[in-house]
């Protein structure tokens, strides 16, 4: 969880710093000279300023580069609704769950090395989930809802991490009693590292049996460990050597 969320902020001074920097090192070029259409780019803009104008969003910073130019870079909105300060093309901007993609692609890479592939059980990487237990609802004695464990029909593969129906879930979005049991653990520690969280993870109840539900989980906090343990790096390490060079854009030299 908290090589997680450590990517997530990561990436915030990150896309900031690159707005920034690309625009800087990067030449400039009018959209014709690499292929694109000056007015269907200026859409971009008036469907962005419509969406500020109704309140759909505060403001957004929008870049395009194509052949190492970039043909496209404007701000619309405000910074900040309350003060209406204008927006800045170097804003920062918080992504919360958009460090799942952010994994996901990392996961990619490594399949496409051949490094990983998306059949294998998770249990390969991390043991602790070989052996994973669903929690099945039913109304007990009392009338009161109650859940019991059963052994899971199949394991958890890093498939269903990608497209999170591992089975896992999260503490909230919901009242199933599995949920519940996720906040009660107080796996939001954070003082556990990557591999102690994963491991707590792991003595906890799915939710759901692998393979046949979607539900917004702490699946990728899993593939994130996964990927620290086929690549060797801390996930944070594997996305700035590898997913920025693969890019082509400029590693950041603060990170």
């Amino acid at each position: 969880m908290r090589a997680v969320k450590a990517l997530a902020l990561s990436f915030v001074l990150v896309f900031a710093f690159l707005a920034t920097v690309t625009a800087q090192n990067l030449p400039m070029a009018k959209p014709a000279e690499v292929g694109l259409s000056a007015e269907r780019l200026d859409r971009i803009t008036q469907w962005l300023s419509g969406e500020v104008t109704k309140g759909t969003i505060p403001g957004a910073v929008t870049m395009i580069v194509r052949n190492g130019k970039v043909a496209y870079f404007e701000s619309v909105g405000a910074i900040d609704p309350e003060t209406k300060a204008p927006m800045s093309k170097d804003a920062i901007f918080r992504i919360y769950s958009m460090s799942k993609p952010i994994a996901s692609v990392a996961a990619m890479m490594l399949v496409e090395q051949g490094k990983l592939t998306l059949d294998e059980p998770v249990a390969k990487y991390i043991p602790a989930f070989k052996d994973m237990k669903v929690s099945v609802e039913a109304k007990g004695e009392d009338g009161k809802p109650e859940h019991h464990l059963v052994d899971a029909k199949k394991p958890i593969t890093i498939q269903d991490l990608l497209r999170h129906t591992s089975g896992l879930t999260y503490g909230f979005f919901g009242d199933l009693l599995a949920k519940k049991a996720y906040t009660d653990a107080n796996i939001f520690d954070m003082n556990l590292d990557n591999a102690q969280f994963a491991e707590r993870l792991a003595k906890l109840p799915l939710a759901f049996e692998p393979g046949t539900t979607w539900d917004y989980s702490h699946s990728t906090d899993v593939l994130g460990r996964i990927i620290e343990l086929v690549s060797g790096k801390p996930l944070y390490q594997f996305e700035k050597k590898v997913s920025w060079i693969r890019s082509g854009w400029p590693t950041p030299v603060f990170m």
